[in-house]
């Protein structure tokens, strides 16, 4: 799938509201697992791939961490600043063939990009990433691509929370696509990969018409 074809995809489920994904609270693994996952530290930088309007974005920042969304789809991103009730700026960014918006403290940040396009050296590095649908979101030949511009934000002292739908791959077609342990060990080869928790999702399951769907959540971090 192209740059454009993707994008314009995920652009018309914006633009007809089909957002099924988007909750309209924070993310339960979020509160359940921050405390592992920022190890208490304060100030942390943290990044949210294909970030939407989540409202986990807002969280970071009134936790006082310093949060950078990466989102695809413009409007997306206008809402998410209305609604975080926030002063900011916007300009391009020639570099990603988009545009940033920032809050005028430069703490709550978010690219217009595709995320295969970003680069290290503009969104800079990170302490904690907060994948919630995100890397399951994407087609299966784009993952190595999406796992590369990971690795290549990440601080030496990084945790990488990752949840995603687990099921029969031949029961639906994604997305969401399945992330078992085995395939997220193979794409963060050379990282510690742990599986913190699976949680059943029957509402999950009759909206996919799959007979059985989990979460799994992982935690990845150097060896």
């Amino acid at each position: 799938m192209t740059e454009e074809t993707r994008l314009d995809m995920w652009a018309g489920r914006w633009e007809s509201n089909n957002t099924p994904w988007h909750k309209q609270h924070f993310n339960e693994n979020l509160l359940r697992y921050w405390p592992v996952v920022s190890g208490g530290r304060e100030n942390l930088r943290v990044l949210v791939p294909l970030s939407g309007k989540s409202r986990d974005l807002g969280w970071f920042y009134r936790q006082g961490h310093s949060v950078v969304g990466v989102e695809g789809v413009r409007g997306a991103v206008d809402i998410l600043f209305t609604n975080e009730d926030l002063e900011y700026t916007v300009a391009k960014v020639p570099e990603h063939d988009g545009w940033v918006y920032q809050s005028i403290d430069k703490r709550f940040t978010v690219y217009v990009a595709d995320f295969l396009k970003v680069q290290a050296a503009v969104i800079g590095t990170f302490d904690v990433v907060f994948d919630r649908g995100s890397l399951e979101a994407i087609e299966y030949s784009d993952r190595a691509g999406y796992v590369e511009i990971i690795k290549s934000v990440l601080n030496a002292d990084f945790n990488y929370h990752l949840s995603g739908f687990d099921y029969d791959p031949a029961a639906k077609t994604g997305p969401p696509r399945p992330l078992p342990l085995d395939v997220v060990k193979d794409l963060f080869k050379g990282l510690h990969v742990k599986l913190l928790g699976t949680a059943e999702c029957p509402a999950e399951a009759e909206r996919f018409k799959v007979e059985t769907i989990c979460q799994n959540t992982y935690h990845i971090t150097r060896q």
